[in-house]
């Protein structure tokens, strides 16, 4: 029996932070997860031909000098690779071809995507009241506030490639909080955002020449050296993979976890526990604390998705690929979410002369297309580039990752669920949940959850001062 100021339950991204920032002050800390490597979503491969893949995150967007002084505590700042700067063109399909997504107020004058009337319509936004609704779907207050066509072509496919999630279904208020908040704070987008910059804390003034840019970025090695260097910084003999919990149970200043490790049942007793596993395995974990907590875990939606590789000669692709990719509306009527240019933003995850696209099938939307065999999901995929990006001939590679449980999903009663979960932490001190189904999805979000809750739940506890390493 082993004894420790915090176990951290799941080695995804927001576990491995939670870990991190607590042992960056002192903390004995535990980090177990049931797979056998650290990441979770986070996967990278090198195929034997050259290629490297990442099966999750593609890249991560910062600008964060907090972030890039724990890269360099960490040791791969030097391997940070910036993605190409062609990646901020972005394309939606129309009418079958890839069309620029406006970036300035002269694109979305000029862009086919909308009619004349639509961008009439989004100009007239500041004139449309505010909801007295307590929650809408994101279609439905885009399609209020802004107008249906823009809702429809812009961002349908963004909600739908980026979250894997369906507009019609998703909260605005869970999903969007910020844009919620505008509307509610100054009845509309353009003057709540207005609002909310005047009436913000005013930040002090940094020096000139920092003024950090926002970067898309991966690594040398694909994105999972980010937590494979977390992984090392915490030290082997505090990461223990291949282990799975599977009992939790309060004692008087304390909690007994007891989990299945190597074939054997061990039981390791912690001051706390930081649960960042899916939501849908901590409500297996926290069903005998609070029923009404695993049941609005439960009923979290993780809808299933395929990504799908493909390598191509780069002559074997009309498209020019010039950015970062192409995002489908439903309207298009495709079988994909949307196609990833992965060698124009990383240029060394193809071999010389290839080309790598990155495909998302499946999610919130057309779940069923996720659930075909492998060799027709990727025949589908071929398709959808030969008709989309004008691809002839087999491609020269093909790789296929499933997540039968993908990206949560923030659907309405979303928020209802995450305030039963506060509840559930309320009334078990010592007892924290964590994950990208709370609070944000993107992976920056969840390292900066992570961080800033292992260095509450460490102010919190009485710890035993273990020595940090210089990766801290």
């Amino acid at each position: 029996m082993t004894s420790y100021d915090c176990v951290v339950v799941g080695g995804g991204i927001s576990g491995l932070s939670a870990a991190y920032g607590l042992r960056r002050k002192g903390a004995k800390v535990l980090l177990i997860d049931a797979a056998d490597r650290v990441g979770g979503a986070i996967h990278s491969v090198q195929t034997a031909d050259g290629y490297q893949l990442d099966c999750g995150p593609n890249t991560v967007t910062s600008k964060d000098l907090d972030l890039w002084q724990h890269f360099s505590n960490l040791g791969i700042m030097d391997e940070r690779l910036t993605a190409d700067r062609s990646g901020a063109r972005r394309y939606i399909l129309l009418d079958g071809k890839p069309e620029l997504i406006p970036m300035s107020p002269v694109g979305l004058v000029k862009t086919p995507l909308l009619s004349t009337a639509a961008k009439l319509r989004v100009v007239a936004e500041p004139l449309i009241p505010r909801t007295h609704l307590p929650d809408e779907s994101v279609s439905a207050f885009f399609s209020r506030r802004v107008g249906r066509q823009l809702a429809d072509r812009m961002v349908d496919p963004f909600v739908s490639g980026v979250y894997a999630g369906d507009p019609k279904t998703t909260s605005i208020k869970a999903a969007f909080p910020s844009i919620w908040d505008a509307e509610q704070r100054g009845g509309s987008i353009v003057r709540g955002m207005i609002m909310g910059r005047k009436s913000a804390p005013k930040k002090p003034k940094k020096p000139k020449g920092e003024r950090p840019k926002s970067v898309l970025f991966n690594f040398v090695g694909g994105l999972s050296a980010w937590p494979q260097a977390v992984a090392r910084a915490l030290g082997s003999d505090n990461v223990w993979l291949n282990t799975r919990a599977r009992a939790l149970r309060p004692l008087d200043g304390g909690w007994e976890l007891t989990v299945e490790r190597g074939g054997q049942t061990e039981l390791v007793i912690t001051d706390m526990v930081v649960l960042a596993v899916p939501a849908y395995v901590a409500a297996d974990l926290v069903d005998g604390l609070n029923a009404p907590a695993a049941k609005a875990l439960r009923a979290i939606p993780y809808p299933p998705m395929a990504v799908v590789h493909l390598g191509y000669k780069r002559q074997a692709i009309s498209h020019p690929l010039d950015g970062f990719g192409v995002l489908c509306p439903s309207g298009e009527g495709r079988k994909v979410l949307g196609i990833l240019w992965s060698s124009t933003l990383i240029p060394s995850s193809a071999p010389a002369g290839y080309v790598l696209t990155t495909t998302f099938v499946g999610g919130a939307r057309i779940p069923e297309t996720a659930r075909q065999s492998d060799s027709d999901v990727i025949d589908m995929v071929i398709r959808e580039h030969e008709q989309i990006l004008g691809a002839h001939g087999a491609p020269a590679m093909t790789r296929i990752t499933r997540w039968n449980k993908a990206i949560p999903q923030y659907t309405a009663g979303h928020n209802q669920r995450i305030a039963t979960l506060e509840q559930l932490e309320a009334g078990y001190p010592g007892l924290f949940l964590v994950g990208n189904y709370r609070d944000g999805l993107s992976v920056e979000k969840c390292w900066d959850k992570g961080i800033a809750l292992g260095e509450r739940v460490a102010r919190q506890g009485t710890l035993r001062q273990c020595t940090p390493t210089s990766a801290f």
